[in-house]
């Protein structure tokens, strides 16, 4: 018994142990910035308490469990919060975020006689961002990838991975909206990074048309290019997919999009048909007509002037709901191009009755059944019929006679 009640100490102090790194940091928060298209980022943390007569030091480890190895002075930091640069050009810093996406961050006071941990053991996300991954984020279709356009990979090179990408068409309208707006106001394409998919391809791969670079020591500074000439299949934008599958290190994706958007045509002017008239009890819609015709953006809004009259869906589909007048308008995205038509909603026409007026004299109607007119006869009438019948029977009397006239000779 006593044996038993042990192993449960044990085990409810190692769950304790395991717990208390988590209960310590309950209140820290932490931010991320990835600065580099090298993996380099840096990680701000609040909730702390901090002493500022104080020095400390912290250590980047793969696994909760693990022991720090390498110990850095920690420079940045105040009172609640400090600032943390995790480079991959420092060797220990590069074989974690080469190792694995989720790293654990330490700090220790060395000031203090038992160099007290002040934060132990907090998780990190040492995930590259998709556009980070190499020195593009955007590629107009088309481009020639020779000589000093060549994609650079900081983190990969041909001795530690094999290099794979794929086209993918976006149809998400708000991330290509966003784009357009980003490269008309010549910004940073980066924002785009919580737009995109989170999801990678899973398969049909290619291999790059040529991938280089050795630097086995770092594993850094990859060079190559998917095709000599980027080519997407159709007009649009596009993702061209990464993938870096490592030999000893994690697989990479990334992404860079390929511009292969056509110029806009732009809309001049919206119109709709003056009137229109709809029945109560019926439904009408209303065609938009684009000038010109083949304008970029068709996307518009409707709305009636009195829904109680008649409402308007997206498609322009008009309900009447009472007897008037409403106007309908119909307006472009941008807002700045408009057209009206004032429907007239009217009362439902009685249709004619096909029916006779019932006179309650039953002689007068008629079976169904029998068909009106003479009925169509399908052989020879009776009149002919009878008058073929007499002329034979005459036939027969003449012929008889004639017999008895020849014998009686």
């Amino acid at each position: 018994m006593k044996k038993a009640k042990y192993i449960i100490m044990i085990i409810l102090l190692g769950l304790l142990l395991l717990l208390l790194p988590n209960i310590s940091n309950a209140d820290v928060e932490v931010t991320r910035n990835v600065y580099s298209n090298n993996g380099s980022m840096k990680f701000n943390f609040t909730g702390l308490t901090l002493d500022m007569d104080h020095e400390y030091e912290f250590g980047l480890t793969k696994t909760a469990a693990a022991e720090v190895e390498t110990w850095h002075s920690l420079t940045d930091y105040s009172a609640t919060e400090a600032t943390i640069d995790i480079s991959t050009t420092t060797k220990d810093f590069r074989e974690v975020i080469n190792a694995v996406d989720k790293g654990y961050i330490t700090i220790k006071d060395i000031t203090s006689e038992e160099n007290e941990k002040v934060l132990t053991a907090q998780p990190v996300d040492l995930k590259i961002p998709f556009l980070k991954v190499t020195n593009y984020t955007v590629i107009s279709n088309g481009k020639n990838m020779d000589g000093e356009a060549e994609i650079k990979v900081p983190l990969r090179c041909v001795s530690n991975s094999t290099a794979y990408y794929q086209y993918e068409k976006i149809t998400d309208e708000n991330l290509i909206a966003k784009y357009k707006e980003i490269k008309e106001e010549k910004g940073d394409f980066n924002e785009l990074e919580t737009l995109l998919k989170k999801d990678v391809p899973s398969s049909n791969w290619t291999v790059w048309n040529y991938w280089n670079g050795y630097d086995s020591f770092t594993g850094m500074n990859g060079y190559g290019r998917t095709q000599r000439i980027i080519s997407v299949p159709e007009d649009g934008l596009y993702y061209m997919w990464l993938f870096f599958s490592g030999k000893d290190v994690k697989n990479i994706y990334g992404c860079i999009l390929v511009d292969n958007l056509q110029p806009e045509i732009a809309l001049d002017s919206i119109s709709l048909p003056q009137t229109k008239e709809v029945e109560l009890g019926e439904t009408l819609t209303l065609s938009v007509t684009f000038n010109p015709s083949n304008a970029t953006n068709k996307i518009v809004t409707w709305s009636s002037s009195d829904e109680t009259v008649a409402t308007v869906d997206n498609a322009g589909k008009i309900t009447p709901k009472k007897v008037g007048s409403t106007i309908i308008t119909v307006t472009s995205q941008d807002g700045s191009k408009k057209a009206y038509c004032t429907v007239t909603v009217t009362e439902k026409t009685n249709e004619p009755s096909n029916e006779k007026p019932s006179t309650g004299d039953t002689n007068d109607e008629k079976d169904p059944t029998t068909a009106n007119g003479q009925i169509p006869q399908t052989g020879v009438s009776m009149v002919a019929g009878i008058s073929i019948v007499i002329t034979l029977i005459a036939l027969a009397i003449i012929y008889i006679k004639n017999r008895k006239y020849k014998d009686i000779k």
